[in-house]
This record gives structure tokens, sequence and C-alpha cells, in this order.
């Protein structure tokens, strides 16, 4: 009988003891990702704070990384939605510095940009800026914006013929495609 407890207690032991020993490593990566697919649901089902509170949470494990730049954009959406359009710039400003190479996130912040009513100063501002590429991009969206259609497809179309390679110039050769057909 003793020796039958002493058994039953070795097998509980051995059974247990890979839990107690059990790897914690939190997955950051995966959990915004599901994060963030969580806030996608909740901004499709219209539940607007859900959707913040996931997307932010999304953010948060994953700070100043380039994959962030999507939950920026999905919170920035999130705030144009219910009407805030100064959070929403403050989300796709951001989410344009975590991947520049992106062309939605320059035409969401121009867009935001027309909705804000800043074009004209914002026009100033790239202008102003030391000399990049990328600048004249967000300059001819924003000339778009303005309704000065034909300076911005100029604009852009010049940026597509000086740099050919970058990964953005398919983006931009994408819109002006897009563009000219809808001004056709």
């Amino acid at each position: 009988m003793y020796l039958k407890k002493i058994l039953i207690l070795i097998s509980v032991f051995l059974i247990l003891s890979p839990l107690a020993y059990t790897d914690e490593t939190i997955a950051a990566q995966r959990n915004a990702y599901r994060h963030n697919n969580k806030g996608l649901l909740y901004l499709k089902d219209k539940y607007y704070f859900g959707a913040i509170k996931e997307f932010e949470i999304a953010i948060d494990l994953l700070p100043d990384k380039q994959a962030s730049s999507v939950f920026y954009t999905n919170l920035g959406n999130t705030y144009e939605n219910i009407g805030y359009p100064e959070l929403a710039k403050v989300c796709y400003e951001k989410a344009l510095k975590l991947n520049f190479l992106c062309f939605d996130n320059y035409l969401k912040l121009a867009e935001n940009y027309s909705k804000l009513g800043i074009i004209d100063e914002k026009i100033t501002e790239f202008q102003n800026k030391p000399y990049s590429p990328l600048n004249d991009i967000m300059i001819g969206l924003l000339y778009i914006q303005k309704g000065q259609i034909s300076t911005g497809i100029t604009m852009l179309d010049i940026f597509c013929d000086k740099e050919p390679d970058l990964i953005i110039t398919f983006g931009v050769k994408n819109y002006l495609t897009k563009i000219t057909q809808e001004k056709l």
C-alpha cells in the first residue's frame, strides 16, 4: 500500500513536471498580427472602439518596425471612419515614416491632407525639404488632390522616369494608369 502511494506520487510528478518547465516565450510579431486581424474584424463590424484598441496593442507589440506601418494605416482608417482626420493624419505620417516605399501610404496621407484642407502648406513644406525623389511623389499626389491633375501627373511621371528601379515606382505607375483612365 505504501509502495503504491509512492508510485502514484512519482507518476504524478513525472507527468506534471514538463508543464513547470515549458517555454514561456512571447511571440510578439505573431501576437501583433493577431491583434491587427482582430482589429480588422472589429472595423468590419463597425465596432470602432475595439478596433482602435486592437490596433494600438499591435503597434505596442512591434513599435518602430516596418510591419507596424500597416497597423498605423489601419488605425488611421478607423479614425477617419469615426470622423477624426487629425488623429488619422498622425497615424498616416507614422506609417509613411516606417515604410516609405509603400505607395499607398503616400496616397492615404495626401487624401488626408486634402480632407484637412492643408494641401497648399504641405506642398510648400515638401518643396522646401532637402531634395529626395520620394518628396516628388507626395508633391504630385498633393497637386492631384488639389485639382491640378495634369501638374500632379507630370510630377509623378517625371519621378517614374528618374527612378525606374525603385520598388515604389510600380505603385506610382499603376496609380498613373488608373488616374489617366479616369481622366479620359
